[in-house]
């Protein structure tokens, strides 16, 4: 039995899908440790690992925002919040000693704590994948569909010349490497990928936004549903059989009053029933009048709803794009952040679903898209499609044998130096 770490980055989206992993590992025999916050210790008892406290020093966010200062405050938010977990939880991870370390993409401490200690790294991608090597087969896509910076007076200026992306790259690097002191950094997949040696993605290379740039160094797992002991109330009893249709738009940007009336215009009195969630931050009372076909809550049980559903309005998020695709839903999405806007090109390129481009939808835009959807047999047949590729990979199993191996591997190698 190993002792294995787990850096998580602490939002639902990037926990929900660890769980079956860290399940999977316990049950392989691994003593798992898990880091996150408070909010999310009972979830993570259930799968068997031990979990610990970021002690408040991370709080992940998402920065409402395009451009190409998103970028700089993200990258210098990660290795800020990285500086202060290695400095704070030193001691602390020495007297686990772990065997090897698994952590989010986002979290670089993981990447520093294993080369601190000599063992080896793991990558976890549970979110969107960007690596460098894409730019390279279209450098447009990050700038213009990534940090949607296709108005920046640098890119306009650059743009035909075709190098903007690496002319970023390199001022990025050195503004690093001046506040940092790292030298020969890639910003991409050294910070806002942390990558190692292995690298997991809870994806398909069928869904992958060009899969042709992954080498060998990355593993795709599929996508495997944890089952989410979910105490959220909800009348099942007003399900009354008619084509269901689920509206969400994830747990951080969702105050977006003037969309939800929107989608309340394009499918009120319609022949369907809509099962809106509209977050805590939004005040019922302030959606004005309910049309009488919807069923509007703060929060409702997402899987439980996607099983029911025969679409699914989503904000874009990796969570619950893959959970619908897991259930066989196509997706409407309505990006509102950078990741997302990945996550709609994905459902579009795959053909799962539709990606509404408009800055400001309509709810002519929202009815015609679920029209679409409904109504042309592709986007399910894609759909079925991809939830296949997922099971292709493996899973969890074959992502388990692959870790023990890669572990293996390095141990071997560091026996022999």
């Amino acid at each position: 039995m190993a002792k294995v770490i787990y850096f998580s980055v602490d939002l639902h989206g990037h926990v929900n899908p660890t769980l079956g992993l860290m399940k999977k590992l316990v049950e392989q025999g691994e003593e798992v440790v898990y880091y996150s916050s408070d909010e999310f210790q009972d979830k993570i008892e259930e799968t068997g690992a031990s979990y610990r406290s970021y002690e408040g020093l991370v709080g992940f966010g998402t920065y409402d925002g395009g451009g190409i200062e998103t970028f700089l405050i993200t990258a210098d938010f990660i290795l800020g919040r990285s500086k202060t977990i290695v400095e704070h939880f030193m001691d602390d991870i020495r007297a686990i000693q772990p065997d090897y370390i698994i952590h989010d993409a986002f979290c670089y401490w993981g990447r520093e704590f294993a080369h601190i200690l000599g063992i080896p790294g793991i990558t976890l991608f549970d979110n969107f994948a960007y690596i460098d090597e894409m730019a390279d087969i279209d450098p447009a896509y990050f700038m213009e569909n990534v940090l949607r910076a296709a108005d920046d007076p640098m890119y306009k200026k650059h743009k035909d010349g075709g190098n903007v992306y690496r002319k970023l790259l390199d001022r990025l690097s050195k503004v690093v490497s001046m506040k940092y002191g790292m030298k020969n950094v890639n910003v991409i997949n050294d910070i806002f990928c942390a990558k190692e040696g292995l690298n997991i993605l809870l994806t398909s290379k069928a869904f992958q936004l060009y899969p042709e740039a992954f080498n060998d160094e990355y593993h795709f797992a599929g996508y495997s549903i944890y089952p989410r002991k979910e105490t959220v109330d909800f009348p099942y009893e007003l399900l009354d059989g008619r084509p269901l249709l689920y509206i969400a738009f994830g747990t951080i940007f969702n105050e977006l009053e003037a969309l939800y009336a929107k989608c309340m215009q394009a499918f009120g009195g319609k022949d369907v029933q809509v099962v809106l969630s509209v977050g805590g931050k939004v005040k019922l009372e302030d959606l004005g009048t309910i049309p009488d076909n919807f069923i509007v809550r703060p929060y409702v049980p997402q899987l439980d709803i996607l099983k029911r559903a025969q679409a699914f309005i989503t904000h874009g998020g990796a969570n619950s794009i893959h959970e619908s695709l897991c259930l066989g839903v196509p997706l409407v999405v309505a990006p509102q952040s950078f990741d997302q806007f990945m996550g709609a090109m994905a459902v579009e390129r795959s053909g799962a679903g539709m990606f509404l481009q408009n800055q400001e939808i309509t709810a002519d835009d929202l009815a015609e898209a679920i029209e679409r959807v409904l109504s042309e047999p592709s986007y399910l047949a894609n759909v079925h499609r991809i939830r296949d590729s997922f099971a292709a990979t493996g899973g969890l199993e074959a992502t388990v044998q692959r870790i023990f191996a890669y572990v293996n591997e390095r141990r071997s190698a560091n026996i022999l130096k």
